[in-house]
C-alpha cells in the first residue's frame, strides 16, 4: 500500500468538512428549536461549534487514517477483503461512539441544548461518515493496486521486449552469425543432412521468438523444445565442450515460466566459464519438485569476463519481481553456479 502523507487534506479538508458537519447539523435539529438557541449565542460560541465540528471532522478521518496504516501492518486487504472492510468500519465506529459519548458527558451551557437528541444525531452522522471514510479508504487500496498492476504490465512489457531484443542481438550479432554460416558451409559439404538439421534448428529458434515476442509467461515443455534447437546450434560448434543433461520433465512440462529465461541462464554459463573437449562445461537441468526448476553448472571462471555478463540473470530477476513474490534463488560456490527457478500452474494470469 502506497504511503501519504495526506498533509493538503489535513489543512485544508477538516476545516471544510467541519464546516459542513456544521452545516447538517443545524439541519437536522428543529427550527425553532435552533433559533431560540442562537438568540443567546455570541460570536464566541459560534466560534466554538465551528470548532467542535473540525475536531469532529478530523477525529473522523484521523482514525480512519491511523486505523488504515495499523490494519495495513496487521491484517492487510489481500488477505481477506470483506473482513478487513468490516473490521475496520467497525473499529470505526465503536471509537467515534466512544470519543462521542465522552465529550457529551461534559456539562456545556444551557444555551447550547447539547442534549440527548443531538448525541444520538451526531452518532448517526458519525457512523454514516465512519462508513464514507472506510468507503474512501477502500477505493484508495482499489485504485493503487491497479495503477500499480498497470505500472507493473507496462514495466513488465519493456523488460519482456528488452529480453527478446537482448536475445535478437545475440542470435544477429556478426560473429554468431558469421560463425554460423561458416559452420552451415562446412557440412553442406561432407555433411549435408547435419546442415538441414542445423538450418532447421537456426529457423526454430526465430520462430519461438517471434511467436512468444508478446508473452509474459509460456509452458515449460515449449522452452524446453526452444532450447534443445538453441542447444544443437551450441553443439555442432563446441561438440563435447558443452554437455547438457535435461532430466525427465513429465510432472511439470504444463508449467509455466518467462520465456527466453532457459537460454539466457546458458548464454550466462558459456560467458563465465571457459571450457573444452577435455574439461567440458557440464549444465544441469532438472527439476527438484512440482514448484521449480534447477539450471546448474560447474566452474572454470574466465579471467575477463565478456561485456554483458549478468545482465540476463538481472532480467530474469526483474521479470519474476514482477511476476509474483517468488524470485530465483542463485548459488554460487567454489565449484557450482546454480539457479532456482520458480515455475507458475497458469499463464492466463501473466498475458
Amino acid at each position: 500500500m502506497h504511503k501519504h502523507s495526506y498533509k493538503l487534506f489535513r489543512i485544508y479538508g477538516y476545516p471544510g468538512f467541519g464546516l459542513f458537519l456544521y452545516l447538517i447539523l443545524v439541519l437536522l435539529n428543529p427550527y425553532e428549536r435552533s433559533y431560540n438557541s442562537w438568540r443567546f449565542y455570541k460570536q464566541l460560541d459560534f466560534i466554538l461549534e465551528f470548532i467542535f465540528c473540525t475536531t469532529f471532522a478530523a477525529v473522523l478521518f484521523e482514525t480512519g487514517i491511523q486505523l488504515t496504516i495499523l490494519l495495513n501492518k496487521w491484517y492487510p486487504w489481500e488477505t481477506r477483503m470483506k473482513s478487513r472492510f468490516g473490521i475496520q468500519l467497525s473499529l470505526h465506529i465503536a471509537i467515534v461512539y466512544l470519543l462521542l459519548n465522552i465529550f457529551f458527558k461534559y456539562k456545556f451551557p444551557a444555551r447550547f441544548e447539547y442534549d440527548e437528541l443531538l448525541l444520538r444525531q451526531t452518532i448517526i452522522v458519525g457512523v454514516i461518515c465512519s462508513l464514507l471514510v472506510t468507503a474512501v479508504f477502500t477505493a484508495e487500496y482499489f485504485f493503487y493496486k491497479w495503477n500499480d498492476a498497470k505500472l507493473k504490465s507496462l514495466e513488465m512489457e519493456q523488460l519482456t521486449t528488452q529480453a527478446q531484443l537482448d536475445a535478437l542481438k545475440l542470435q544477429l550479432d556478426p560473429h554468431f552469425l558469421f560463425n554460423n554460416l561458416s559452420i552451415v558451409t562446412a557440412l553442406v559439404e561432407d555433411q549435408p543432412a547435419t546442415a538441414i538439421s542445423y538450418l532447421v534448428k537456426l529457423s526454430s529458434i526465430y520462430r519461438y521468438m517471434l511467436a512468444n515476442r508478446m508473452h509474459n509467461m509460456i509452458p515449460l515443455k515449449d522452452e524446453l523444445e526452444f532450447i534443445k534447437a538453441y542447444l544443437f546450434l551450441y553443439k555442432i560448434r563446441y561438440g563435447e565442450g558443452i554437455k547438457v543433461n535435461i532430466k525427465d520433465s513429465t510432472n511439470v512440462c504444463n508449467l509455466c515460466l518467462p520465456p527466453l529465461t532457459l537460454q539466457l541462464l546458458i548464454e550466462n554459463a558459456i560467458k563465465h566459464n571457459i571450457f573444452s573437449a577435455n574439461t567440458p562445461l557440464n549444465i544441469h537441468i532438472y527439476f527438484p519438485d512440482a514448484e521449480s526448476m534447477i539450471v546448474e553448472n560447474n566452474k572454470a571462471p574466465k579471467i575477463i569476463q565478456e561485456p554483458g555478463t549478468n545482465v540476463g540473470l538481472k532480467n530474469i530477476h526483474e521479470r519474476y519481481r514482477l511476476l509474483s513474490q517468488k524470485t530465483p534463488v542463485i548459488t554460487d560456490d567454489q565449484h557450482f553456479f546454480r539457479v532456482e527457478i520458480p515455475l507458475f500452474t497458469s499463464e492466463q494470469n501473466f498475458k
